[in-house]
């Protein structure tokens, strides 16, 4: 009776999992390893189960600690229980793929060496998952920058594969594009063609022009033109555009914004602003379908094209996505988080371009506010606190422009620039050119903005309120997250 409440709330668990409820799959399965643990034993395997699968959630939570506990246990147990058997070696691969996804290599190695020489031991050395172990090794080794290892790896287990499938069938193409990957990443690019087209060419003949694993190694291709800097003519282009038609085909959104982020740096490189927008509004309405449009990447993808309608002199609609990215942003996280000054500093660094000076201004003070408590300083301070002595010179402030360019110095100090780095000579020279250096009187960033005049606008004090924080900017963001499907579906562009 009481295990069949605990599978009850382990099968929920797993449900739970692939919908994406992670808290709600954690509580399920955290029933159920108390309810094993008591009636079954710390110690059986019916335990290891429910915790690799928490392992796997904790790792999509990006928690690895409690990730990492949960592993240590279930190999344990495993191990402990399991002599040499499948059972024990497909947990083995299972448990070090998942130390790999937390980036735990020395747990990860072992587990493969482990499963590699126990399926030895049962299949022989000319055995399908000897090559698949040998495959899931080599990637391993490529990841951590032991090439040589690596590629030993997959020249074996592509022999092993042709001697069982034939040197033209899809397993051995599977080998070949982790190898032609692999020569990416070392720069060996004409290597790395000569896999991925021998990859290619077999799952073309193998799988049919519309297949997944087409698309896959089309993307790749694509990329690697990339790489090899060919953005003038097609070589790059019609790969990533195939794959573009093949990942639409098969649904698989994540991918489809992975093909489209390619070509989007393409267009990037050509400095083809229109085309780049095309782009991001595409990837703006597949992130909405997928995640809603109230989520975090929708966010992103409003503030991407935001940047690339900058880049193109669209200010207008520039200032329109990123205001949808603050309200995204506002509803999600509260007003007074670090995502939200993101967006701000974004709207103030328009404003500015736009020659909009006393705008940027209450923007860039609304930005400082919100970071004033913020103890991780980053670059994107030094440039908020720099734009805003930008600011201040041209209106005269200078006292103000001096302190607000000595405090951005320490940050980028603080982020461990060296004083001869070109950013830090650009703000001294600022400095110079009004012709003493504030510097001398021992302002740091904290107290520097403490000492600005009371009526400063960086010295308001949150109401609280999203909507009426968003009023003293100007900004009236009352559209309803629901509504912002039609309004986004308006920007689609044919590709």
């Amino acid at each position: 009776k009481h295990e069949k409440i605990a599978s009850i709330h382990f099968d929920i668990g797993c449900v739970r999992s692939e919908l994406g409820h992670f808290r709600a799959a954690l509580h399920h399965f955290g029933i159920c390893l108390s309810q094993r643990r008591e009636w079954l034993g710390f110690d059986h395997v019916d335990v290891a189960d429910v915790l690799l699968h928490m392992a796997s959630i904790y790792t999509k939570e990006n928690d690895f600690e409690l990730a990492a506990n949960c592993l240590q246990d279930s190999d344990e147990i495993w191990k402990s229980k399991l002599e040499n058997s499948e059972k024990l070696l497909s947990v083995l691969m299972i448990s070090g793929k998942r130390w790999k996804a937390i980036h735990r290599y020395e747990e990860t190695e072992a587990n493969f060496e482990q499963a590699l020489e126990m399926a030895i031991t049962l299949h022989g050395q000319k055995h399908e998952l000897v090559a698949d172990i040998l495959l899931d090794l080599g990637e391993f080794l490529q990841e951590i920058s032991q090439a040589q290892q690596a590629f030993f790896c997959f020249d074996e287990s592509i022999e092993i594969r042709s001697a069982l499938f034939g040197a033209d069938s899809p397993s051995v193409a599977k080998a070949e594009y982790s190898k032609g990957v692999a020569h990416i990443f070392q720069g060996q690019f004409d290597e790395a063609a000569a896999c991925l087209n021998r990859a290619l060419t077999i799952r073309q003949e193998k799988l049919g022009r519309m297949d997944s694993a087409v698309g896959d190694t089309l993307n790749t291709i694509g990329f690697l033109q990339l790489k090899m800097g060919n953005i003038n003519g097609r070589d790059a282009l019609d790969p990533l555009m195939e794959a573009l038609e093949i990942r639409r085909s098969v649904g698989n959104k994540g991918k489809v914004v992975s093909t489209l982020q390619n070509i989007l740096s393409l267009y990037k490189k050509r400095k083809d602003y229109e085309s780049c927008i095309e782009v991001n509004s595409d990837i703006l309405v597949v992130r909405q379908d997928d995640f809603g449009p109230a989520h975090e990447r929708v966010a992103e993808a409003w503030i991407n094209l935001g940047s690339v309608q900058a880049s193109a002199g669209k200010f207008v609609e520039a200032r329109a996505s990123y205001e949808e990215a603050l309200r995204v942003r506002s509803r999600n996280h509260g007003y007074q988080h670090r995502l939200v000054a993101q967006v701000i500093f974004k709207i103030g660094s328009l404003s500015s371009r736009q020659g909009q000076f006393d705008d940027a201004k209450k923007f860039f003070e609304e930005y400082l506010r919100i970071r004033a408590e913020d103890s991780d300083p980053d670059e994107e301070m030094a440039r908020a606190l720099t734009l805003m002595g930008d600011l201040q010179k041209e209106t005269g402030a200078k006292s103000m422009a001096q302190i607000n360019w000595m405090s951005a110095i320490e940050t980028y100090q603080q982020l461990g620039y060296e004083d001869d780095h070109k950013k830090i000579i650009r703000l001294q020279e600022r400095q110079k050119s009004l012709g003493h250096m504030i510097g001398l009187f021992g302002f740091g960033r904290r107290e520097s903005f403490a000492r600005r005049e009371s009526g400063d606008a960086s010295r308001r004090k949150s109401s609280g309120s999203v909507a009426d924080n968003l009023s003293v900017l100007g900004l009236n963001l009352g559209l309803a997250l629901d509504d912002n499907a039609s309004a986004v579906s308006k920007l689609t562009m044919p590709m």
